[in-house]
């Protein structure tokens, strides 16, 4: 084993199975968790990834970006490297047997009974919260009111809700930053276990203060069940944690409380796609997404509504059958209301065949606790969600009253109907009553109308350099109305003058009303002069002929240059225990045609010193800068002159920079 796995085993892999693929490589196994992070405005959020090993969490970035489909609680292999703070994973292989049969013996469960803990967490030296423990009570498990416990009921049909208890305040032992989580949720958990069997629940929520420095999220969840360690041995839960600030006033509470614990069920938030002047542009295309602009759903943006069918539906919360999926054929539906007892409550529609892209038709009507604080115009129509490549584990609400600007009349009404133009999918709604919808889908045949294609080129970077191998993405749009037939296009890259590139298909096919990506790669000369470049692609269809190219940049090859690193103020005089604020400053010196870096960062100096990010990494672009804050806390013993140290790691090149400061702490500071 070399001494960087070494390192990385003592620090972060106890009791871990670790081992060594190459000498710049580390291979690891362990549990994924992945949590949410949610801005207080719910217009932003984040996901965090740990590898859990040997009851440890270690902090996950990837250096090609984060694969699709990771899910918490699935048992994975990492392949990477150690940052300052984070391990730098290349790749990650989901091991779907050893995670299908954790979920089926030991995780928790989406219907039945949710068995919720929920602990008051204070920080000594700082007020007790204004939440009061009935009120927070309430809004989990109020039975006659608002609560997640009668949401989920309500949501679910009945499948799920949740009972539990409400403990504290416990005042922990050290007042804990919003970047200490892990730690904060350790403390919570301690200070707890005299009074709790943990072995009782599965669901884990700590409500705790806004510290001094203020926290960038409301509430952050994982998502699904992962490993918590606690005096009665490792149990599997759902952990959230709550700002209290935001658990004063009851709907706020139920509003923060049922969207955090969709997470905790595995759900991602309720979205919207806008396409402008249309309700939906054609296929392939994405469109603007607004991550939280659904205000119909509690996963969108603060509000008390039911989680969308296709959310209901992916957990098991619609019987199959209670969904009608329409699938090339006629028909007239009557769906009813979501909170009513039985019926159907979910159309999922085609939009064209052979591809799965699929609308989701349902009715949202004035009943019950929550749908009843909605905005009205929905009531009166069909509510209709996106599911396609792009919508993943979240949902897309469309707008079916384009030419408002408003997203709080989506809704299709009655008396209308919708003629998608690029297919041949057309839906009708007929009547609404409090009852049911009326809604007609009918695939109609259309007249064909061809029109010239259209073509989109990317550069992939805009800056080069010579001896580079720049990359265009091509888009290559298919302008026929749905009615016609597939057409193949004869393909014809364009490329400077001497400069090199692969072979592109001879042809490409594509369906009426469509779109198709591929990728152009070129190479250019060491010898290229500095200047302008186009290259792009020819595009022909019989008589018809159209191009499409892109400029990029040949510019003085990328150059490498250490950051710059600052640590402000460089001396400082402090007392014990006290907490002590430094900014930290980085710019990425990189020519202008280098890529983007990503800098992690790591102290180790004083040793012993507790110390919480404002930040936990940078990503800059040439001669891009950003400033964060490092904060430690002087223990109570100690005493004289002591050296901080900040060092940056650049992913794949290791250590990048360091800095250092003075603290001298004396028994009292001036």
């Amino acid at each position: 084993m070399s001494r960087l796995c070494i390192i990385v085993a003592a620090v972060w892999l106890a009791a871990c199975n670790t081992q060594v693929a190459s000498p710049a490589e580390q291979v690891v196994q362990g549990e994924l968790e992945v949590r949410v992070v949610d801005a207080p405005s719910f217009t932003a959020s984040h996901e965090e990834y740990f590898l859990v090993v040997g009851g440890q969490r270690l902090p996950l970035a990837f250096t090609g970006g984060v694969p699709e489909g990771l899910r918490g609680g699935q048992r994975v292999t990492v392949r990477g490297a150690q940052g300052g703070q984070r391990f730098m994973a290349r790749t990650v292989e989901v091991d779907r047997h050893a995670s299908a049969m954790q979920a089926t013996s030991g995780g928790c469960g989406v219907t039945g009974v949710q068995r919720s803990l929920v602990i008051l967490a204070a920080f000594p030296g700082m007020p007790q919260p204004a939440a009061t423990p009935q009120g927070i009570h309430d809004a989990f498990f109020s039975t006659t009111q608002r609560s997640l416990a009668t949401y989920w009921s309500e949501v679910s049909g009945g499948r799920t809700t949740t009972t539990g208890a409400v403990r504290g305040w416990y005042t922990l032992d050290r007042a804990y930053s919003c970047s200490e989580t892990d730690a904060m949720r350790d403390a919570a958990v301690r200070a707890a276990d005299a009074d709790v069997d943990f072995r009782q629940y599965d669901r884990i929520f700590i409500v705790h203060p806004n510290p001094s420095q203020g926290c960038a999220y409301a509430g952050q969840a994982t998502l699904s069940c992962g490993q918590v360690a606690t005096a009665d041995g490792t149990v599997t839960a759902s952990v959230t944690w709550l700002v209290a600030d935001w658990m004063t006033n009851h709907d706020t509470a139920v509003k923060l409380v049922t969207h955090e614990a969709g997470h905790n069920l595995s759900l991602n938030h309720a979205g919207s796609r806008d396409f402008g002047a249309e309700p939906l542009g054609m296929p392939g295309t994405l469109g603007t997404i607004d991550e939280y602009g659904d205000r119909f759903s509690s996963m969108g943006d603060w509000n008390l509504g039911h989680y969308a069918a296709p959310h209901k539906a992916r957990i098991g919360w619609l019987a199959s059958s209670s969904v009608a999926r329409v699938d090339g054929t006629d028909g007239t539906f009557t769906l009813a209301p979501v909170v009513a007892s039985g019926g159907l409550k979910a159309l999922q529609v085609r939009r064209r065949p052979g591809v799965n892209d699929w609308l989701w038709v349902e009715y949202r009507r004035p009943v019950g606790l929550y749908e009843s604080t909605l905005a009205s115009q929905v009531f009166g129509g069909a509510l209709i969600h996106l599911a396609d490549a792009d919508t993943r584990d979240g949902t897309h609400l469309l707008d079916f009253t384009p030419g408002t600007s408003s997203w709080n009349d989506p809704a299709l009404l009655p008396g209308t109907t919708w003629n998608d133009p690029y297919s041949d999918l057309s839906l009708t709604v007929d009547a609404a009553t409090p009852t049911g919808l009326t809604v007609r889908v009918q695939y109609r045949t259309t007249t064909c109308v061809q029109a010239a294609p259209e073509v989109r080129v990317t550069p992939l970077a805009p800056a080069i350099w010579p001896g580079a191998r720049p990359e265009f993405a091509l888009e290559l749009i298919n302008r026929d109305s749905a009615g016609c037939g597939p057409s193949t296009f004869q393909l014809s890259p364009i490329v400077p003058t001497g400069w090199g590139f692969d072979p592109l298909p001879a042809q490409r096919t594509l369906a009426a009303a469509s779109s198709g990506m591929l990728g152009l790669q070129t190479y250019v000369p060491y010898s290229a002069p500095l200047g302008l470049y186009a290259a792009g692609v020819t595009v022909t269809r019989g008589s018809q002929s159209v191009q499409g190219t892109a400029t990029v940049e040949v510019v003085e090859r990328c150059i490498a240059t250490p950051p710059t690193l600052t640590l402000s103020p460089a001396n400082v005089t402090a007392a014990p225990g006290e907490d002590v604020t430094w900014t930290v400053s980085v710019t990425n010196n990189d020519s202008a045609s280098c890529n983007w870096v990503w800098y992690d960062f790591g102290s180790t100096l004083p040793e012993g010193w507790d110390t919480a990010w404002s930040e936990w990494g940078v990503n800059l672009p040439p001669g891009g800068d950003s400033t964060f804050t490092m904060t430690k806390t002087v223990p109570p013993g100690a005493r004289g002159t002591h050296t901080v140290d900040l060092s940056i790691y650049q992913e794949d090149f290791g250590l990048a920079a360091s800095a250092t400061a003075t603290v001298n702490v004396a028994s009292s500071a001036r």
